[in-house]
């Protein structure tokens, strides 16, 4: 499973990146009605993962790295719209590179299996994603963000090997419910 930087150099193009300075605390109970940067980065700190690089311009992003060494991308979205500064929406991706057994029919199995999954793929650029968006209007936990991320990557593994249109164990009942 290699990582497709396809959307990430897409991202990158458009904001410069320097190491991360400093997060911002993580509070779990804080709620966000929307983020900035650094409200990206503390979530990635509280998963025990590694911010890999931040946004320092007017950008909201953040490219970190599990310990499983999957890299992904915390994107804000709808930012500094209706009066409300920073990004109402948090758009979470991982990008890998195609695996050979990818078609439109497995990568559709995998998003009727993995629903908790947006599973794409572009043929073309030879790349398959996995995103998760969580909209922020009256507001979210920390915490909540977190687990998002964690839904994100709990799941990664067994919606590539669905995508890639390989056999799948199936999960404990426990497993799959506590979504």
């Amino acid at each position: 499973m290699r990582f497709a930087l396809t959307i990430l150099s897409a991202a990158l193009a458009f904001a410069a990146f320097d190491a991360p300075a400093g997060a911002q605390q993580f509070v779990a109970g804080e709620i966000k009605k929307s983020v900035v940067t650094d409200d990206l980065a503390a979530v990635v700190g509280a998963l025990g993962h590694q911010v890999l690089e931040q946004s320092e311009t007017d950008k909201v992003l953040v490219l970190a790295e599990s310990p499983s060494q999957i890299k992904y991308v915390l994107m804000g979205t709808a930012c500094d719209t209706n009066g409300v500064a920073g990004c109402q929406g948090v758009l979470m991706q991982a990008q890998f590179d195609l695996p050979p057994g990818t078609t439109l029919e497995s990568v559709a199995q995998a998003n009727l299996q993995y629903s908790a999954l947006n599973v794409w793929v572009d043929i073309e650029q030879k790349s398959l994603g996995f995103n998760r968006y969580v909209v922020l209007d009256e507001g979210v936990t920390m915490a909540n963000l977190r687990a998002n991320v964690e839904v994100l990557m709990a799941l990664i593994g067994g919606a590539y090997m669905v995508a890639a249109g390989e056999p799948v164990a199936a999960e404990p009942l426990e497993t799959a419910t506590s979504s």
